[in-house]
């Protein structure tokens, strides 16, 4: 029986979660086309904890957290709220070429996929971050970094998109809600 990071590629099961996987991005995402998209490009991760540091790290970092006090445990609370962390199962979806996917200039990217079958919900967590500014040698850039800003908010910029599907009914197409918008309120 082959097998795949999804589960046994010949279950129905798996097949279905691998559609619910590309439909959530491609409706989350729609300048992008994951149709080609196969079990094998996804992730199983064994843990929550290294993402729960990976996102804590890359996103709710420690500047973040002095800044916004308590935002890593409201974060965690609302997220586990929406799709209970402990009943889920962990994806993450890693390209083997991030600029054919997302383009170039992303510093970095994670895509996770909080998927709580019992509750027939999924989360997809999708952050990346890029440069404001990029080299591009046809210009003659004489700005230093005192000059542009020497703050990483003015020379990074991140985009944060944690839509989540609210059911997975099986006639219906995925729809989308952000949590971003409550973050910082």
């Amino acid at each position: 029986m082959a097998s795949s990071p999804l589960g046994p590629i010949n279950h129905a099961s798996t097949m279905q979660l691998l559609v619910q996987l590309i439909s959530t991005m491609n409706s989350s995402l729609p300048d992008h086309d994951f149709s080609n998209l196969q079990a094998s490009d996804f992730v199983r991760e064994n843990s929550v904890d290294p993402v729960v540091n990976k996102i804590n790290d890359y996103l709710l970092n420690h500047s973040l957290e002095a800044k916004y006090h308590g935002i890593r445990k409201r974060f965690w609370d609302m997220l586990d709220s929406v799709i209970n962390l402990k009943k889920s199962d962990l994806y993450s979806f890693v390209p083997d070429d991030e600029s054919e996917v997302f383009g170039s200039g992303h510093v970095w990217t994670m895509n996770f996929f909080f998927v709580n079958k019992t509750a027939k919900k999924i989360v997809f967590f999708a952050c990346s971050a890029s440069r404001k500014f990029r080299y591009n040698p046809e210009e003659d850039i004489t700005k230093t970094k005192k000059e542009v800003g020497s703050s990483d908010d003015e020379i990074f910029k991140m985009e944060v998109d944690t839509p989540m599907l609210t059911s997975l009914p099986r006639k219906q197409k995925p729809t989308a809600m952000s949590l971003s918008d409550t973050w910082f309120s």
